[in-house]
């Protein structure tokens, strides 16, 4: 069941006062050796043109952790000839020409201790669930200290990018830093996934590499050509954006934010349970904004690097 129908279907239920979540199907782990962190106008498909900086990027101070992506025109949206074979979701078209400034963002998901460290500091609220899919002592455990920060809602992850200076990045931010300057449908390009590059399920063997979350940075095969590690995998990740169907019909040209008033956040990249067409760098998927799951994390981002 996709992402989407639960979301609908959690909102049903929320409106009987009956919601339940349940838990998802656990495969085996598979041991990964941590990585220490330190925590701080419709357009047609020829579109292989690389996307072209606006500028030459000033020089400016990136904080620790995060890497600059310079101001640049890409075409955001589903490319049928980069899309492992699949046909492209209605939700990811129509392509089209998207203008960006230049911003940051985090190399690594947020991790638990980094989360704590806000907790800490009365910037954030604790997450209401501690425990992963197989672990129960996961938030506090210092086992899993730098392991994706997960349990947390839409707004949460929002504070905790205020508290650090930052933000949470938007869909096209997030779509670029995935997918690089070419097109490709996975963050390291058009090669099929397989558990030495992501942390996902494994479609030809019909099960999770690992079956719950790994520490940030464990596949460096993996990493985007910014740099970026789980861009594809490991936790889904909260993005700015409201969730807007038909947006890209509709979406303007300059550094675009779907806002709507209404309760669905997207959210990119897939998670440890996500079959290889959820984890594609232009997969759009929803969840509600007070949900919080055992996949789902986020990472943050800043105008310019400043």
């Amino acid at each position: 069941m996709s992402r989407k129908i639960v979301s609908v279907i959690m909102l049903m239920l929320l409106l009987s006062g009956c919601i339940m979540q349940t838990p998802l199907e656990t495969a085996q782990p598979v041991i990964e050796e941590e990585v220490e962190i330190i925590p701080t106008e419709v357009a047609d498909s020829s579109s292989e043109m690389p996307a072209e900086p606006l500028e030459e990027p000033a020089v400016v101070e990136v904080p620790e952790g995060m890497v600059l992506i310079p101001a640049t025109e890409y075409m955001m949206g589903c490319d049928p000839e980069h899309n492992n074979g699949y046909a492209c979701p209605s939700d990811e078209l129509p392509q089209h020409m998207v203008s960006l400034s230049a911003f940051a963002i985090d190399v690594y998901e947020v991790t638990n201790v980094q989360y704590a460290e806000c907790v800490a500091a009365d910037g954030c609220s604790a997450p209401i669930a501690t425990a992963s899919q197989a672990r129960v002592d996961y938030y506090q455990n210092p086992e899993y200290a730098n392991f994706p920060m997960i349990n947390v809602k839409w707004e949460q992850a929002q504070a905790y990018c205020t508290w650090a200076g930052k933000r949470l990045p938007t869909e096209a931010e997030w779509e670029l830093a995935a997918r690089g300057a070419n097109p490709g449908a996975y963050a390291w390009g058009d090669d099929d996934p397989d558990c030495s590059k992501a942390n996902i399920y494994h479609d030809p063997s019909m099960s999770a590499c690992v079956g719950d979350t790994v520490a940030v940075g464990s596949y460096p095969a993996g990493a985007s050509e910014f740099g970026l590690m789980d861009m594809t995998g490991n936790v889904w990740e909260w993005v700015a954006d409201s969730y807007i169907e038909d947006f890209y019909s509709v979406s303007p040209t300059e550094n675009p934010l779907a806002e709507e008033a209404n309760q669905l956040r997207t959210v990119r990249g897939g998670g440890w349970a996500s079959n290889w067409l959820a984890v594609r760098v232009t997969s759009r998927a929803y969840d509600l904004s007070f949900y919080s799951g055992l996949d789902l994390g986020f990472r943050c981002a800043m105008d310019g690097g400043q």
